[in-house]
């Protein structure tokens, strides 16, 4: 690890020490906006004394607890298949946000942390704890300013960035969780990604359009401590130890919009230009048909292309140049709601030969992205089938149970078709629990969750430096809990 300085270091602990007083005054602050004295029956409270920038202020802490348990026995004919990646802790992120100043700035800052709880020496890159070493961490992972003007709102700094805006009354928002190829990442591991730069966002024409764009630096991974270049933070994050990696993208800017020309029906599309690495565009158009009640029947349709730029960062190894690239992916995403409790759903997609999709910046909006296996290789045909039993109609309310299958074929090496990638066939179950009511525990979410995923086929092995064949699974066990716990 890196050692600092004794200014340097100072300096770093005075500016954390300034960052959590925000988080723990915003709230504290907040508690006080009135005067204390006692009211009598038909008084009306006092009026607030306090500046907006503390009368508005919120603070709280947002728990996370979970488990990540993902092995696999590997087959004999391809040395390096077994693997076995576990851990578990709690922890997740204390939050403060400022009122505004003029009714128009604002700061807020996050302090993200984790406690390990089960922490395998051998057994790392489980997405919770910091890698590799199994240790606990903390860091501030978002510290930021907002300039809100009206509608539109520019974020400088330190943050989480959101570009989702979901259709009304559909079940379903796994089926392009981030919509937008930079985002969260939030696959309930403990926190999320975060990153450096300026962002904007704003509502227009009746707010029927959502309207996103920003320029961005650095990235936190999930289970890191410290942002990095996007290549080096984003891609090559297997790399360690961590000094040893090579590789910078300057940055990334991106412009992307939602547009609802109804309220059954949404346009989505953006362009990402991630410097040394790839540029993205992403269309997509979802509509929903409504009946009865509750009742609907939702079809949607996505389009995706993909190039390289500069370098070529993501196809060389460790920061070296790769060959350049270029590809698409094209898919359909059918969902129905027939009965309350039940909701069945349908994807199916091609991927260009050329070469695989990324989104190494978010879990992205790909309509097949699945439970172990995530976006989809150079040539795949891919479908997925899957169905959500909602057990509220049976007076379980917030008990839900989601089960899929689905298939990955015609797979290669980027574009080769003489380096071919064993079929993968996944099956994957989620039990859900959300505290339905109201209390210190509503809105408390539990997941457990089960998933196998068998490869089966020729595979090409680098290590061999031929083709063989494989037959073997790969299962994954987690369990998480969350809620949300407001100070004020």
């Amino acid at each position: 690890m890196k050692t600092w300085g004794t200014k340097r270091g100072a300096l770093a602990a005075s500016s954390k020490r300034m960052a959590l007083a925000l988080l723990l005054g915003a709230g504290a602050a907040s508690a006080q906006t009135t005067d204390s004295a006692p009211k009598t029956d038909g008084e009306q409270a006092p009026a607030s004394t306090m500046h907006p920038f503390w009368a508005n202020a919120t603070a709280g802490y947002f728990f996370r607890a979970a488990t990540f348990d993902r092995w696999s026995n590997g087959s004999p004919n391809l040395p390096g298949s077994a693997f076995k990646w576990a851990g578990g802790g709690v922890g997740a992120f204390l939050f403060g946000n400022t009122g505004e100043i003029a009714d128009m700035l604002s700061f807020r800052a996050t302090y993200n942390f984790v406690l390990p709880v089960w922490a395998p020496e051998a057994y790392p890159f489980n997405f919770i704890l910091k890698d590799p070493d199994q240790s606990g961490y903390g860091v501030f992972g978002e510290l930021n300013a907002r300039v809100r003007l009206g509608d539109n709102s520019v974020v400088i700094g330190r943050q989480t960035i959101r570009n989702q805006w979901f259709m009304d009354g559909v079940y379903r928002f796994f089926n392009k969780l981030d919509q937008s190829m930079i985002g969260a990442r939030d696959i309930r591991n403990m926190n999320w990604l975060t990153f450096e730069g300026v962002t904007l966002q704003g509502r227009a024409f009746d707010e029927s359009v959502r309207y996103y764009g920003g320029y961005v630096t650095k990235i936190k991974q999930v289970n890191e401590d410290r942002f990095l270049n996007l290549y080096q933070g984003a891609w090559n994050v297997f790399q360690y130890p961590m000094s040893t990696r090579m590789g910078d993208s300057n940055g990334m800017a991106y412009v992307g919009m939602n547009w609802k020309p109804t309220n059954d029906s949404m346009v989505s599309a953006s362009y990402h230009n991630a410097q040394n690495m790839v540029n993205m565009v992403y269309v997509d158009y979802d509509h929903v048909f409504r009946m009865e009640g509750t009742q609907y029947f939702r079809a949607s349709a996505q389009w995706m292309y993909q190039e390289s730029n500069g370098q070529s960062l993501m196809r060389g190894v460790n920061g070296s140049p790769g060959p350049s690239f270029h590809t698409n992916y094209g898919g359909i995403y059918l969902e129905a709601r027939p009965v309350a409790w039940w909701i069945p759903y349908f994807a199916a997609g091609i991927t260009s030969d050329r070469n695989q999709i990324y989104s190494p910046f978010s879990l992205g909006p790909s309509y097949l992205i699945q439970r172990i296996g995530e976006n989809s290789l150079a040539g795949e045909r891919t479908w997925i089938a899957g169905t959500t039993l909602d057990f509220a109609s049976f007076g379980l309310n917030g008990l839900s149970f989601d089960v899929t299958y689905g298939s990955r074929t015609n797979r290669n090496v980027n574009g080769n078709p003489d380096l071919p990638v064993a079929n993968w066939y996944e099956t994957a179950t989620d039990l859900i629990y959300v505290f339905p009511q109201d209390g210190f525990f509503k809105n408390l979410r539990a997941r457990a969750r089960w998933a196998s995923a068998i490869q089966k086929g020729n595979t090409w092995s680098a290590a061999q430096n031929s083709v063989v064949y494989v037959d073997y699974p790969t299962t994954d066990v987690r369990f998480d809990l969350q809620l949300n716990i407001p100070f004020n």
